[in-house]
This record gives structure tokens, C-alpha cells and sequence, in this order.
């Protein structure tokens, strides 16, 4: 009774009945690597990737053909990256932006210096690594707009391009605060248009890792497909660290527009009250002082242009023209053609302001009781008219 039976030997026990220590396994959806191992070749991708992008600079800075180190060097990190794309499941690959949403943090003015020479290329996390270099033309589709689950940099390029907008939106609204919305959209567009972003892509040799139809290289929209690399890769630069990539991503581009933004002068309005000054002289009730569109608007170097002229009915005058002004809106080729009077018609307007002020008598300001200064005569805009247009007489 007292005989206990027997158990197997435990195989959680060694000989001398102590517990075996348990040795520590990983589990890991990359064949053949381990987690270490894995952190390794995602370094190296890393490494390799600065590396291309250091020595493209010290090309462009220095003059030297480093072509060889830069071309192998991105053989090797494509080799790497494309055996950490082949280990990541189907649904991670198809889910692209299900991780964690990106904040924009709060815009805090940048004092913009000028870069030397070509700024890094900030790193990417491997995981959006085929998508940012792969287009739809080396993938087959057999339903137009269905890919299958298939990547490319489509869906990416569409989140950069509000990305760099908003970025390049940010230091000119801050950095020039008298700029016009015209002229502020103007700035905008040379920062962010296919020309610019496509020298960019050409100079981190982006363009070269991209996955393609060799015959597209020779086609007239090249450009435009730089430029798209461009911006798929800066959505990359946000998504791979949600708390830090839009600010990475913002330091980055104000080091490669700071030439621009460094050199931009608005342009100058000699006088931007000159329409008031021109009413102050003839304007009156019955008098009609007319701004129309003297030809149509057009369209120049893909920007508008709009061409107005100021016309007086009134003081013995029949649709009189006094200016012309043309700019890239209504309003303000409004006050170049106001401008344009004060400057080149200057004998009609007084001589309508001689027939205003037989009418409409000067006022004289009476001084306050006891003071000593003289009566002020408001001569109807003439003498400030006039003291606008002193450095040019």
C-alpha cells in the first residue's frame, strides 16, 4: 500500500531529477533568420541606403565619380531588401497604411539656412520598401484598377503629394507674412511642381531602384514619374516613424528648398494705395471711374495674366483712359493700372481734380481753441497723390 507507482521519467528533468533548463526559441515569419539576424540585414539596408546617398553627394559636391561604390552598393541593398519583402505576409503587404496614424505636429517656425550641398536621404522602413520603388508598369493587371493585393507606389505618391504641400504651405505662410495669396501660391507651386521634385529624385538616384518598363524612360512623362518617386518616398519617410517622420520629413525638405526660399523676393507694389489716391482726386458722386479687362486673361508659362485699364467719364473727360496695369489677378492689376495714371497721366487727373474742387471746395480744419496751428486744407488727394510719386519725378 505504502509502494507509490512509478511515473515515466520526466522528460522536463535530467538525470539527477533536477529541471532541464529551457533553452530560449524564436519565432519569426523571415525563413532562416532569426530575430538578430534579422536586425542585421535591416541595419545594413539602412547603412547601405546612407551610404549611396553620402557618396551621390560627395559626387555632386567634389566632382568625383563614385558611380562604382554607389552601384554596388545599392545592388547589395536591393538583394537584402528584397529577401525582407519576400518573408512579410500578404496581408501586411496589402494593409500598407492600417499602422499606427501619423500626427502633424503644431507648426513651429524654422529658421530656414542654406544647405551644403545635398542634404541625407532619410532612412525608410523596410516593410514600404517595394511599394516606394515599384510601378504599376511592372506589375500585371488583369482587371484595370484591381492589383490583386499587388504594391506599387500609387497609393503612397497620392499620400506625399499632400504631404509636400502642406509642408512647403507651412514656412511660406509663416516666413512671409505681407505676401499676397497669389503670389504666396506662386511660391508654393516652384517648390513643389514636377520640375523641382524631379530634380530631387535624379539627385538621391532614386529613379535607378525603380521597378519599370524600360521604354518608359524615354517617354515624355519621365518627369512626372521622378517626381511621384519623389513623393511616395517622402510618404515613406512619415509612415516609418509615426511620431517623428513628418517632422524628419519637414526638416528635410526646408534643407532642399532653403535655396529658394533664401532668394525669393515678392515683388513690389510701388504704390498699393494707389487706387484710393486716384478716387481722392476725381473721384464724386456722378463721376464714373471705370477699371475694365482690356483683353482677355492668359495663360503664360502656365501662369495667369490679367491685363486692366482705368477709364474716367466725367470732369469733361469721355471714357478717358489713364492706365494700364496687368498682373496675375484682377486686384492687383487694378493698382498697377491706378499706378500707371498717378505716374503717366498726372495732367488729366488734376485737371479733373481742378473741375472736382470748383464743386467740392477744399475743407479747411478748423484749429482747436487757443492752438497755435494754422488751418489744414485737404486739396482732394492731390498732395499725397503727388508725395507718392516724388522719387520718381
Amino acid at each position: 500500500m505504502g509502494d507509490k507507482r512509478r511515473r515515466p521519467h520526466d522528460a522536463a528533468r535530467n538525470t539527477h531529477g533536477s529541471p532541464h533548463k529551457k533553452h530560449k526559441t524564436y519565432q519569426t515569419d523571415r525563413p532562416g533568420l532569426s530575430p538578430p539576424a534579422s536586425d542585421l540585414q535591416n541595419g545594413l539596408i539602412l547603412l547601405l541606403d546612407q551610404l549611396a546617398a553620402e557618396e551621390a553627394r560627395i559626387s555632386l559636391d567634389t566632382g568625383s565619380e563614385n558611380h562604382k561604390i554607389v552601384h554596388h552598393a545599392l545592388q547589395l541593398r536591393t538583394l537584402l531588401a528584397d529577401r525582407a519583402q519576400k518573408s512579410l505576409s500578404f496581408e501586411f503587404q496589402k494593409n500598407l497604411d492600417t499602422a499606427k496614424l501619423t500626427t502633424v505636429p503644431p507648426y513651429v517656425q524654422q529658421t530656414i539656412k542654406q544647405a551644403k550641398g545635398l542634404p541625407p536621404l532619410p532612412a525608410i522602413a523596410p516593410h514600404l520598401e517595394e511599394a516606394v520603388f515599384t510601378h504599376v508598369s511592372s506589375q500585371k493587371q488583369l482587371v484595370r484598377g484591381y492589383n490583386d493585393g499587388q504594391v506599387n507606389y500609387e497609393r503612397l505618391e497620392f499620400l506625399g503629394d499632400a504631404n509636400i504641400e502642406l509642408i512647403a504651405t507651412r514656412p511660406i505662410y509663416s516666413h512671409f507674412p505681407n505676401l499676397q495669396a497669389s503670389h504666396m501660391s506662386e511660391l508654393r507651386e516652384l517648390l513643389v511642381n514636377n520640375e523641382t521634385l524631379a530634380g530631387f529624385s535624379k539627385a538621391y538616384n532614386l529613379p535607378a531602384r525603380l521597378k519599370h518598363e524600360q521604354s518608359m524612360k524615354d517617354g515624355k512623362g519621365w518627369t512626372k514619374i521622378m517626381a511621384d518617386l519623389f513623393e511616395a518616398y517622402t510618404a515613406a519617410v512619415v509612415l516609418s516613424d509615426p511620431e517623428n517622420g513628418f517632422t524628419t520629413a519637414e526638416t528635410w525638405l526646408l534643407e532642399l528648398w532653403s535655396p529658394v526660399l533664401l532668394n525669393y523676393r515678392a515683388p513690389i507694389v510701388q504704390n498699393p494705395r494707389a487706387r484710393d489716391d486716384v478716387n481722392k482726386l476725381i473721384m464724386a458722386p456722378g463721376i464714373k471711374v471705370e477699371y475694365r479687362m482690356e483683353r482677355d486673361m492668359e495663360m503664360i508659362a502656365g501662369k495667369q495674366k490679367f491685363f486692366m485699364g482705368l477709364y474716367l467719364t466725367g470732369w469733361g473727360f469721355d471714357d478717358e483712359w489713364l492706365g494700364s496695369g496687368e498682373a496675375k489677378s484682377k486686384a492687383e492689376a487694378c493698382v498697377h493700372a491706378a499706378t500707371d495714371a498717378l505716374q503717366n497721366s498726372m495732367t488729366k487727373l488734376m485737371e479733373a481734380n481742378a473741375e472736382k474742387l470748383k464743386i467740392y471746395p477744399p475743407k479747411e480744419k478748423v484749429a482747436d481753441k487757443g492752438g497755435a496751428k494754422a488751418p489744414e486744407v485737404d486739396h482732394g488727394g492731390y498732395d499725397r497723390a503727388r508725395s507718392s510719386l516724388l522719387p520718381q519725378l
